[in-house]
């Protein structure tokens, strides 16, 4: 597989996990909410709390993999190698 497509692909795997970490505690929120505002019969107050943390939740976790995504982008190409190559790449083509 060439580097173009894996890079494709990763992007778009991180794009559904993005989807994903966002939509399930929000709608497992609304869920648990209605499921204890039938149970208590306390209107819509335990769906609007559950929402609530479902959508804290999700930023949170969306917070967690930006964090661990630029840990990961740091590790792989800083400015510093970058140049550091191009350096090398410059050197040896004067030597030809």
């Amino acid at each position: 597989m060439k580097k173009n497509q894996k890079n494709i692909l990763q992007n778009l795997a991180l794009l559904s996990q993005v989807g994903i970490m966002m939509i399930v505690p929000i709608i497992g929120g609304v869920f648990i909410g209605n499921w204890l505002d039938r149970k208590f019969g306390d209107g819509s107050i335990f769906m609007i709390i559950c929402l609530l943390l479902g959508v804290g939740a999700a930023f949170r976790n969306l917070y967690v993999l930006a964090i661990r995504q630029s840990k990961d982008y740091e590790d792989s190409e800083t400015p510093e190698r970058y140049v550091q190559r191009f350096e090398k790449e410059a050197r040896k083509k004067k030597r030809k």
